[in-house]
């Protein structure tokens, strides 16, 4: 099951995930298990469509990850070919499209990410799919991410979270039997562990963290899952979403002790190289940091969880939904491109863009089998939608509000200032980047 370019694939597509949320996975098997064929189509080729076509379509993967899809469809209509071009994923990507949108020489099928889903829906450059038979295989947790009012422009199927993984043996050495349901008995496991001389966790602090996005998710999100769009909508402020979590965050892990400021100069590889060398209980990370970890010590035990809230029950992962595929509304086959979206919700689309690509595949009636040590974070978070990236869920300044929020934390980790005056300054932020 385990694949050592698919590995090096994923860590790659994984990193453009992070930047632009894009779907990513660790070893998959390639094996899907679906009875999900949609072998019927309301868009069936009509006796006129079945002269030769050529379908344009831009895409971040490239053409040798896109091979098995593309084949596999052309095979089953074979009257239809490809005019296949390749960005790299986020900004070039992004900027590509853009300006091919602007000038009418965009492709039929493209990407809608985070990072140009306003401009693309906005601009009323993407075909409305809501009502498609094929769209019903999509996950509900899938669609505000390429949605607008109720109506969804793409199909997006595939997804990545991230976690903390824990060491199974340092746990068992300081008496730690079952993971912890709430976020007060995950600290006080944190300080068991600390009390039986094992370092209980890492985290860099380098940006919107896992720890934080899934504290989020838990705390908020979880009671009120609309909280983002009432933000940026006026209705609600950072300072009423991210006030209680900060202080949790603050004091939990940093008054007492268990993450320090020292830690903020630490490198990603230090970190993965200290989980698999046993030195460190926990370190957030996803799928990408698999190969990492195994390589470095074949027989660590280790798997992945989420983090708690206040209230049982709930646990939330950091991640997004994968890109989605949108058709250009003003494209000249719109027959051929749906017959190509749909064909990617069947059993056998969804398998060949899950060899060629390395993604975790999240759609109803198929199952990717992922590393044993990720399957809670595919089980309970991605499957079940218990994941949230802020930068996906905000609509807009999402870099400036990621820059303003790094450097608050930061400035809270070494007591420069309280998380009340750190809401206060995104509140302020978009405010100031709206006018």
């Amino acid at each position: 099951m385990k694949k050592t370019s698919s590995m090096l694939l994923t860590t790659i597509l994984c990193m453009s995930v992070v930047l632009g949320a894009c779907s990513s996975n660790n070893t998959p098997s390639n094996k899907g298990n679906t009875d999900n064929q949609n072998t019927s189509s309301t868009n069936t080729p009509s006796e006129e469509a079945a002269t030769p076509v050529k379908l344009s379509i831009l895409s971040w993967n490239n053409e040798k990850e896109m091979k098995p899809v593309l084949d596999g469809f052309q095979a089953k209509y074979p009257h239809i070919s490809f005019d296949f071009q390749f960005a790299p994923p986020v900004t070039d990507y992004i900027a590509k499209l853009q300006t091919m949108l602007l000038s009418d020489t965009a492709p039929d099928l493209f990407i809608i990410a985070a990072e140009n889903r306003n401009e693309i829906i906005d601009g009323d450059f993407a075909l409305d799919l809501t009502d498609e038979p094929f769209m019903s295989v999509m996950l509900d947790s899938n669609k505000p991410m390429v949605s607008k009012d109720g109506r969804i422009y793409a199909f997006s199927q595939a997804g990545w979270a991230g976690g903390l993984f824990y060491n199974k043996k340092l746990f068992a050495q300081a008496g730690i039997t079952e993971l912890p349901q709430t976020w007060d008995e995950f600290v006080q496991m944190s300080l068991k562990l600390k009390d039986n001389g094992i370092l209980p966790l890492y985290d860099r602090m380098h940006d919107i963290t896992i720890i934080h996005s899934a504290m989020f998710g838990a705390n908020v999100l979880s009671k009120d899952p609309s909280f983002d769009e009432k933000l940026f909508n006026g209705e609600a402020t950072f300072a009423e979403g991210w006030t209680e979590v900060l202080t949790m965050w603050k004091e939990g892990l940093i008054d007492n002790g268990i993450l320090s400021p020292d830690m903020i100069g630490l490198t990603s590889e230090q970190v993965m190289n200290e989980f698999a060398l046993e030195n460190v209980a926990m370190v957030p990370g996803g799928p990408w940091n698999i190969p990492t970890i195994e390589e470095i010590n074949p027989d660590i035990e280790f798997e992945i969880m989420g983090i708690p809230g206040k209230e049982p029950g709930n646990t939330y992962y950091n991640g997004a939904p994968g890109v989605g595929f949108a058709v250009n509304k003003k494209t000249q086959n719109k027959e051929e491109a749906l017959l190509f979206l749909e064909y990617l919700t069947t059993n056998e689309g969804l398998k060949e863009f899950e060899e060629g690509t390395g993604g975790i595949i999240t759609v109803h009636g198929y199952e990717t089998e992922v590393h044993p040590a990720y399957e809670p974070a595919y089980r309970d978070g991605l499957m079940e939608g218990r994941i949230y990236l802020p930068m996906v869920s905000w609509n807009r300044h999402q870099e400036a509000l990621r820059l303003q929020f790094l450097v608050s934390f930061q400035d809270i980790a070494t007591n420069k200032i309280t998380p009340e005056e750190a809401t206060a300054s995104l509140d302020n932020k978009l405010k100031e980047m709206d006018e």
